[in-house]
């Protein structure tokens, strides 16, 4: 698990720009499109939002997802987030608020899952 979490962390530090904005999120500019399909267990993909945070992801399970997240608003301060989205819960580490993360998390599933 320590591994996967450096993994996380290091690949949202090297990550390709795509369009999509957490803080002004819409999930269309993020979710996968029609000629795409949604992660398979143990792929996932990285993003940079408008205002150049960062959030990568990896599918760990049919329901469960490990996140990356590195927030403009905090730098240096890189955020390690698990969700399971068939209930909902999740859980991070990290020093963002709670109400950061929720900006991030609250759309997830329905976006990514």
């Amino acid at each position: 698990m320590k591994s996967l979490i450096s993994a996380l962390v290091l690949s949202a530090a090297s990550v390709l720009p795509v369009s999509a904005g957490i803080h002004d999120f819409n999930p269309s500019n993020a979710a996968p499109t029609p000629r795409s399909t949604r992660a398979q267990v143990g792929q996932g993909q990285c993003l940079t939002t408008r205002d150049q945070s960062k959030v990568c992801y990896v599918r760990s399970s049919r329901t469960n997802y490990s996140i990356s997240i590195l927030d403009v608003d905090y730098p240096g301060q890189p955020e390690v987030a698990y969700i399971d989205c068939s209930t909902g819960r999740w859980g991070a580490y990290g020093d963002l608020p709670k109400a950061t993360l929720e900006l991030y998390l609250d759309d997830f599933c329905t976006t990514f899952g």
